[in-house]
């Protein structure tokens, strides 16, 4: 049975170097994910990790054991998992997707001031997702390098 697995953590910003640890969660995930059959998103905001896992519920059932284990993340709060008939991440076995002005708008519009994925309710953690998704389709589209500003510049920043 396919489900759709989410979970929120907060990360104890002390701890370590940020850019270090969602280096080291996305090099496991992928290396793990891909020859489970696992595919999801990861996005990290103001010191918390909201992840989507899609899967089969015997091998996300296990992969959430060993998550809840890893001292990155703290004060775990699963979410009710979710019967899918489809995968809506099949794409990447770990994508991430960069802090965005997006998500701080849909949680605004939301009723909420910041980056609160805990309280999320079934509904609004699916327009979550749903953002999620197009933002990352919207990432791959190619831009014309045509005009003055658009001359090959690459921003590796």
């Amino acid at each position: 049975m396919l489900i759709q697995l989410c979970y929120v953590s907060s990360r104890i910003e002390a701890e370590n170097d940020l850019l270090q640890d969602l280096s080291d969660i996305l090099v496991t995930a992928r290396s793990f994910n891909q020859p489970h059959d696992i595919y999801g998103v990861l996005y990290y905001a103001e010191g918390i990790y909201f992840q989507c896992l899609e899967g089969e519920k015997n091998q996300l059932d296990a992969l959430f054991s060993q998550i809840s284990q890893d001292t990155r993340h703290h004060q775990i709060q699963r979410f009710p998992d979710q019967a899918i008939e489809q995968l809506h991440f099949q794409k990447w076995s770990m994508k991430y997707v960069n802090q965005h002005g997006k998500v701080t708008r849909l949680f605004k519009k939301m009723g909420l001031e910041k980056f609160q994925p805990h309280q999320l309710n079934f509904e609004q953690i699916n327009q979550f997702l749903d953002l999620l998704l197009k933002m990352e389709e919207a990432e791959h589209k190619p831009k014309a390098k045509v005009g003055i500003k658009n001359r090959g510049y690459q921003n590796y920043f």
